[in-house]
């Protein structure tokens, strides 16, 4: 595959900068002395504020919150110490967690810094620069901006229910002074990241590096945001346009490979780079304080047809080979987690976060092809079995629409566990669905009010307009 590569620096633009003013969370002025004026000079200078967007993905208070979202739904526990951990394990999170004020905050200067970079582009003050660079480093800030909306909406929102008027609130402009805002609807802010997304799979650039985002992450996390919005048909010919892509990416032959490879396996498709001294890393080694659920565990142990129990001394036996390579005493290196070899010192690699990746894309594909009206179960299974092939468990044999659409919910939990936080997202989904009932996956989600967390008591302090959610 033909890469045009692009070094990243360590970007002083954004470290001195993304200053929290405690009057209103939701706004961040992302720059403290450089100004509109002498930022975005040319190519290069614009660069580098795209580079301080990447980096601020990276930060401590956004980078590990997969984990938290493991102990949260139905993956994991979090076992030991870990930043704003209170609550997640019992889906009883206080408003006052001050984790939570930093992770929301932390997404919000994502965006502010895109929308700057964005005003700037538009503005004409990059001199030099050729249309197609413009609408390429455009398109990777509205990925950015999109990725970070959807997140929030995730997290903060009601984002199942398009009804719903509980939405987070959307920032579209570069702030410099602080203005307080309501929070948008559901379909306002999915409106608004489609039609970033939309731009972005349109303009984005195409053969880069995987710590990118190009035009195929732009497509990916489009049809997951099509799955989540009910457009059904549009996710599932999407995800197989991701799937069929001639830009050389494909799954990798061996599970493991993913993690030893890194963001450069050939089948992630969006991850943070991360490297040793100055290239910066995340969070993810904290993975050490989390352990497995019994319920991944004993999923994990169904999908191997043998009458004795599983163990997980040496390379482990008896399980799904997806748990075995994370947790067996042979590949769980010292962070306890497979998935995560790497250690958090200056010379280590440094463990990056899996966004956006091909085994998840086959598995949106099967689920929206299930759902879509006149959409093929076969089809589906194709592409939910070609995960389990490559996993080394037996296929699943085609049943009935129910029981295909809960295989591939188990599938993700198996697939993408400490990940990304997916299994969560797919208990509220299917729960709303009228699929399964919540309570039923873990017994302490008692009310729907727990499938969004609190909207952080300094953003209510801060910004009056704002509507804490349901249950708190």
């Amino acid at each position: 595959m033909k890469l045009y590569i692009k070094k990243i620096h360590t970007v002083l633009l954004f470290a001195m900068a993304a200053t929290v003013v405690s009057c209103d969370i939701d706004d961040i002025k992302p720059y403290n002395k450089l100004t509109t004026e002498n930022t975005v000079r040319d190519e290069a200078s614009a660069q580098l504020v795209l580079n301080g967007v990447y980096d601020l993905g990276k930060e401590f208070d956004v980078s590990f919150f997969p984990l938290h979202l493991a102990a949260y739904g139905n993956e994991g526990l979090i076992t030991g110490f870990m930043s704003g951990s209170k609550g997640f394990n019992t889906n009883e999170v206080p408003v006052d967690n001050i984790f939570l004020t930093n992770l929301y905050s932390g997404h919000y200067k994502i965006i502010n810094g895109c929308n700057f970079l964005i005003q700037e582009l538009e503005a004409a003050k990059a001199v030099g620069i050729s249309d197609v660079k413009k609408a390429e480093m455009i398109s990777e800030a509205k990925f950015q901006r999109a990725f970070a909306h959807f997140n929030l909406l995730r997290y903060f929102g009601e984002f199942y229910d398009l009804n719903s008027t509980y939405g987070i609130v959307v920032r579209t402009a570069f702030a410099t002074k602080l203005e307080a805002k309501p929070r948008n609807s559901v379909s306002e802010v999915y409106q608004q990241i489609e039609d970033d997304l939309v731009y972005a799979s349109a303009n984005g650039p195409v053969y880069i590096d995987h710590f990118y985002s190009g035009s195929l992450a732009a497509k990916a996390l489009l049809s997951k945001v099509y799955l989540y919005t009910g457009k059904f048909t549009e996710a599932a010919a999407l995800a197989d346009e991701v799937i069929n892509n001639d830009e050389g990416y494909v799954l990798e032959s061996q599970y493991s490979d993913i993690f030893k490879n890194s963001f450069n396996s050939s089948e992630v498709i969006f991850a943070p780079k991360t490297g040793p001294d100055n290239e910066g890393k995340t969070a993810m080694n904290q993975v050490s304080r989390t352990t497995y659920s019994q319920a991944l565990k004993t999923l994990a142990d169904a999908q191997v047809g043998t009458s004795t129990d599983g163990t997980l001394s040496g390379a482990g036996s008896g399980y799904d080979p997806r748990f075995l390579h994370a947790y067996a005493d042979a590949t769980k290196k010292t962070n306890g987690n497979g998935k995560y070899p790497f250690l958090d010192q200056i010379a280590s690699q440094g463990n990056t976060l899996y966004h956006l990746r091909l085994g998840e894309i086959y598995l949106i594909k099967a689920e929206a092809e299930v759902r879509k009206t006149g959409g093929d179960l076969t089809i589906a299974l194709e592409s939910l079995n070609a995960i389990r092939e490559r996993a080394g468990v037996n296929l699943k044999s085609l049943s009935d629409k129910a029981t295909l659409l809960e295989d591939i919910r188990k599938e993700k939990l198996l697939e993408l566990f400490f990940e990304n936080g997916e299994s969560w997202f797919d208990i509220v989904r299917y729960d709303h669905l009228g699929n399964l009932r919540a309570a039923a996956v873990k017994a302490s989600l008692l009310s729907p009010n727990q499938f969004v967390l609190p909207i952080p008591l300094q953003v209510i302090i801060g910004n009056k307009t704002v509507i804490q959610n349901k249950g708190y």
